[in-house]
């Protein structure tokens, strides 16, 4: 069950049909933090991150890459550890730019269904 608070950041205007943020620079840690709690997602070190370093990434491209991409900026940026697809399915099984496009307030990858 969620509550009237929860429910009204899905519902936020700033939110596309997806719940990814119209306006990237509308982000904060603070609404992340909210979205996990919602989503009953445990944030780690490593999702900070990778929430930054696609954020960015995001900011001098801005595109959200897919994900072979990312893992390569990933292991130029964090090194081997994390930069691989298994490291990020375990994060976010299903879908995990995704997931960490919306985390992170970046748009909805057009690459992700």
């Amino acid at each position: 069950m969620t509550t009237q608070h929860e429910d009204s950041l899905c519902t936020n205007p700033g939110f596309d049909g997806h719940g990814h943020l119209v306006n990237w620079q509308d982000w904060s840690p603070a609404l992340a933090k909210q979205m996990a709690a919602r989503d009953k997602v445990k944030l780690t070190k490593a999702h900070w991150a990778l929430f930054n370093l696609l954020r960015d990434l995001y900011s001098q491209t801005g595109e959200t890459p897919p994900m072979r991409l990312f893992i390569r900026v990933i292991r130029d940026n964090l090194g081997e550890e994390m930069a691989n697809s298994r490291f990020l399915y375990r994060l976010f099984p299903d879908a995990p730019i995704k997931h960490l496009c919306r985390y992170a307030g970046l748009p909805k990858p057009p690459h992700c269904i």
